[in-house]
């Protein structure tokens, strides 16, 4: 072990058998992360050991510790990288430091200098000219730098192994886990039945259950841990690093299944293939179809901006993109994620739910209505000390009362938009910004337009009609477009533009402007 390169650090079969044994030595479950600690802290111990000394010997750098003799070449990294040839080599004379040598070294430009060989104790000895601001070998340091790369790789190994078994982030041997009796998995039952839907931490299951404990509370909890995710009545819904149950019969409707207003025609998937990926320009709509908006930036944020659209509010959710994804709680193992939401105003508190596979984030719903939230309204997403805490904050608007779009039905579900003034509680985007009452024509209204029958097209150029009646030209934003086709039927941002630029009957004004084409036109 010549070298300490953590950048690129491999994990293999050997590395297997340190965390195996580990894990039997201590009869602990450990996450990578623990893993990844304990690897770093053992490979700089055996570097140590072994391959420093053997680097020294051989080190083509200037180390005053070296023993050199004439003839010897050396590099001088900290000299500009000069290179050069030992002409002699004398006792040195300083009784402070010890016996030690004395080289003189000649450089290719004629100059000569002096430089101390075989002193034991110098900075010099074990410094890294290669990363000279790393220090590669404190395990501190490293674990901070390097630490959750080299534990997803550690990840991936474990992963490989039919010997273990994962429970979260935790890992164990499976031999060494012990047997549960059924009975107490029903009494477990029984505890999340009288909490109706309320998530509980296994350690509250046990106590109320009365679980005899053995000497190793920590395996007696993942051995439980194992016989309930086994179960298919349960589903641990905790976040990284921490496990919480409930019955998956009892989670919300929205959690068990995609509500209605999300779910996407993929007939309209046909589109995609007819349009040119440069003629899309960028477009400012969040929306969890949008695929390109699935990628979490590196950069953590401690707030995010959420516009609304229709359905979404309807849903009671938000979609899942971008910064975002780093505010909400995430997990290794479980779709669904269980955290609480919080007021910012109020202090109150109620129950949210991440729905990775799904890219949303539901139980918004009695908050949207109570707060007068509406289809283009914005609010604030914050992050809190607590990671299980997602804070709700609304934005002081410029007045209580606006003039918005206003979307209704009739009694034979012919829909129409009329501007209006209504009172308004956050911030909102105009173009975006849709007042609707909430009534269970809406679902069939949708439902009715969602048919695989239904013309997209025909739909787009009815919204378009009825944007633009109080618009003599006609004349309308991309923005207003995908806000009024989302009241309808789901089409996504991009989807939607190859659409409108496909059509012969719809025109583009310039990239985010459209009309209809009047019939000399076409």
């Amino acid at each position: 072990m010549n070298t300490l390169d953590w950048s690129s650090v491999t994990i293999d079969e050997n590395d297997l058998d340190l965390f195996y044994n580990m894990l039997l030595e201590k009869e602990t479950p450990m996450t990578p992360l623990q893993l990844a600690e304990a690897l770093i802290s053992n490979r700089i111990k055996a570097f140590k050991k072994s391959g420093k000394e053997e680097m020294v010997k051989n080190d083509h750098y200037y180390r005053p510790g070296n023993n050199y003799a004439a003839g010897d070449e050396i590099e001088f990294p900290l000299d500009g990288g000069a290179k050069g040839v030992v002409q002699s080599v004398r006792e040195g004379i300083n009784p402070a430091l010890g016996t030690f040598s004395v080289i003189t070294v000649a450089f290719p430009d004629g100059s000569q200098k002096e430089f101390a060989s075989g002193l034991a104790s110098h900075k010099l000895n074990k410094y890294n000219y290669d990363h000279p601001d790393e220090n590669l070998t404190d395990p501190d340091y490293v674990y901070k730098k390097f630490g959750r790369k080299i534990g997803r790789k550690i990840a991936a190994l474990l992963s490989e192994n039919e010997d273990l078994v994962r429970i979260g982030s935790f890992w164990f041997p499976h031999a060494l886990l012990t047997d549960v009796n059924p009975g107490y998995l029903n009494l477990a039952e029984a505890v999340l039945e009288m909490e109706e839907g309320r998530p509980l931490h296994t350690e509250e299951i046990l106590e109320q259950i009365e679980y005899p404990m053995d000497s190793n509370p920590e395996l007696t909890v993942f051995s439980f841990n194992y016989a309930m995710q086994n179960d298919p009545r349960f589903g641990e819904v905790g976040p990284v690093n921490v496990v919480l149950w409930t019955l998956k019969e009892m989670q919300p409707e929205d959690v068990r299944k995609t509500p209605l207003t999300l779910k996407f025609n993929e007939d309209l998937l046909r589109y995609e293939a007819e349009f040119d990926e440069d003629e899309i320009p960028d477009i400012n709509i969040q929306d969890e179809l949008e695929k390109d908006q699935l990628i979490e930036p590196q950069d953590t944020v401690d707030s995010c901006r959420v516009c609304i659209s229709y359905p979404h509010w309807k849903a009671g959710t938000l979609p899942l993109v971008g910064a975002l994804q780093s505010i909400f709680p995430t997990a290794n193992e479980t779709d669904n994620v269980v955290f609480n939401f919080r007021d910012k105003k109020t202090g109150e508190t109620f129950i949210g739910w991440v729905i990775l596979s799904k890219n949303y984030v539901c139980g918004l719903k009695p908050w949207y209505r109570a707060n007068g939230i509406i289809p283009g309204s914005i609010f604030k997403i914050n992050r809190t000390d607590d990671s299980s805490v997602i804070e709700l904050e609304l934005i002081p608007p410029r007045s209580g009362k606006d003039w918005i779009r206003s979307f209704n039905l009739d009694d034979k579900n012919h829909f129409s938009f009329v501007t209006s003034q209504h009172k308004i509680s956050t911030e909102f985007d105009e173009r975006m910004a849709v007042y609707v009452e909430n009534s269970p024509q809406l679902d069939t209204f949708w439902e009715a337009n969602n048919r695989k029958e239904s013309n997209v097209v025909r739909q787009i150029e009815l919204v378009f009609r009825e944007l633009s009646k109080d618009n003599p030209q006609g004349i309308i934003h991309f923005n207003e477009i995908y806000a009024a086709i989302n009241m309808l039927r789901r089409v996504p941002p991009r989807l939607l533009y190859a659409i409108l630029l496909k059509e012969e009957s719809i025109q583009r004004i310039d990239q985010m402007y459209f009309k209809l084409a009047n019939k000399d036109e076409e």
